[in-house]
């Protein structure tokens, strides 16, 4: 129930940012697209924004939430505090959240910075990744077999790992900020 309620909060907060972040009709207008379809890639205050909000709930050093709410299911069914029928109802709130990130990350525009888009491909694997370890847990849940644990624990610190390389080429690709001198 709690996750429930914490889903429904962090959605009504990314449709406030997502509204927020929405670029103006003039900003559209002046932006310039490549011939094949992709947005030609160019540093603004709302990118610049997006990417310090992302790089703020991807703290280095802490678990992303999803990984956290994977490895507490994967414990209960360890430690059989977790009923199987429940242990279905969170992996199913998990699998749900992470198709809807997949969704949004697949939905979004091409853009002309390589570092971004590779940053882009490993958040996309993370959260693949984390799929295939709720995935596993629901079999594990089934079939009380210790490969699909292994198989979960792998996949989530999997999933952590490609953030944390996501995390890492945003922050190398930032540009540098401007003298002051310059302005």
């Amino acid at each position: 129930m709690h996750y429930e309620e914490w889903k429904k909060r962090r959605r009504q907060e990314a449709e406030a940012e997502d509204a927020h972040l929405e670029p103006s009709a003039e900003a559209a207008a002046a932006a310039p697209t490549a011939p094949d379809g992709s947005e030609d890639f160019q540093w603004n205050e709302d990118r610049d924004r997006a990417i310090q909000d992302l790089l703020e709930t991807t703290v280095p050093g802490t678990m992303p939430a999803v990984h956290l709410q994977i490895q507490m299911i994967r414990h209960g069914l360890i430690e059989k505090n977790i009923a199987k029928e429940r242990a279905h109802q969170l992996l199913g709130e998990v699998e749900a959240y992470l198709n809807d990130l997949i969704h949004k990350e697949e939905s979004k525009y091409v853009i002309d910075h390589p570092e971004v888009s590779k940053a882009r491909d490993e958040k996309l694997k993370a959260l693949y990744a984390w799929r295939e370890s709720a995935g596993s847990l629901r079999e594990y849940a089934n079939e009380d077999r210790q490969v699909f644990l292994e198989v979960a624990a792998y996949a989530a610190d999997q999933g952590s790992a490609f953030l944390a390389t996501a995390r890492r080429l945003l922050l190398q690709c930032e540009p540098e900020p401007e003298d002051e001198e310059d302005q």
